[in-house]
């Protein structure tokens, strides 16, 4: 299955990326020691790409499995009192790096000026893993850490290494397909690290999730009914409950399937704005 990526730089520019939708198959038992590590040089200043874009290839607490890439803050941006605000991607796929284009450009387009962007990279402990992103121990052979742990050492690692202090009250996620599950599960955590979510193209794995937390969280759904990987039935499902539950629920659709197709950017920055609007805390307008 193909994830198409469809971006702007200014004018229409395409982007197509083929990875597997859910990284599928069945995963391999290959143990952690035979699987490559791939290591990054810490970059102490951003990288400006010939689109004038800052973006940072890290790897928190200079582990190997723990890459990152920090796209801002915009060059000669004032630093908010409060600290940027911050959009934390987990791409779907594989989750490796392929869509580090993709993911710039929404820095570009979409967001704020006052925001960055974290894009993980999911780490790959066997060849081919079931679950890209894993929640619990045992999800990939030789595991040491879960997605949520990688998060956390992220975002120290953002603030205590690269000095790029945070709005801890303006803190999303971004996820899509294969990510999806995890971005539920993070969203209805008691003490949730996010201030509202966007998930798209996701499967809504209600067993194990807490929706009685739901209550005053924000969620932008954004599902083609075209798409014959994840269907569409699993986002209305995902609207009817959170919304019953208590949740600020807003479901959009697009043409084309599974995939970043019809004119994504345009959605994206409905949603980054209306996470922003409909966050735990935020003021409303009159």
């Amino acid at each position: 299955m193909l994830d198409s990526c469809i971006g702007r730089f200014g004018v229409i520019r395409a982007l197509v990326v083929a990875v597997a939708a859910f990284g599928g198959g069945q995963g391999t038992a290959t143990p952690p020691s035979s699987t490559t590590a791939v290591a990054v040089p810490q970059q102490k200043e951003a990288a400006v790409d010939e689109n004038g874009i800052p973006a940072r290839d890290l790897l928190a607490d200079g582990d190997a499995m723990k890459r990152y890439f920090l796209i801002g803050p915009r060059e000669k941006k004032k630093a908010p009192k409060e600290g940027w605000a911050c959009l934390v991607v987990m791409p779907g796929g594989p989750g490796g790096p392929e869509f580090h284009g993709f993911v710039k450009n929404l820095w570009d387009s979409c967001c704020p000026e006052e925001f960055v962007v974290v894009q993980l990279v999911a780490p790959k402990w066997v060849e081919q893993p079931k679950v890209i992103w894993p929640s619990e121990p045992g999800d990939q052979q030789g595991m040491k850490f879960t997605t949520r742990e990688q998060i956390d050492a992220t975002l120290a690692d953002v603030e205590k290494v690269q000095k790029v202090k945070l709005d801890r009250k303006r803190l999303y996620q971004l996820a899509w397909s294969s990510s999806g599950p995890n971005a539920y599960r993070f969203a209805l955590e008691e003490k949730p690290l996010f201030a509202a979510s966007y998930i798209a193209m996701s499967v809504f794995k209600e067993n194990g999730l807490q929706l009685s937390r739901a209550k005053g969280r924000a969620f932008f759904l954004d599902h083609s009914p075209e798409d014959t990987t994840c269907k569409f039935a699993e986002a209305e499902r995902a609207k009817e409950k959170l919304a019953k539950e208590g949740a600020t629920v807003e479901l959009v659709t697009y043409k084309g399937g599974h995939g970043w197709s019809d004119d994504p950017m345009a959605r994206l920055k409905k949603g980054i704005a209306w996470m922003e609007e409909h966050r735990a805390g935020a003021k409303r307008g009159k």
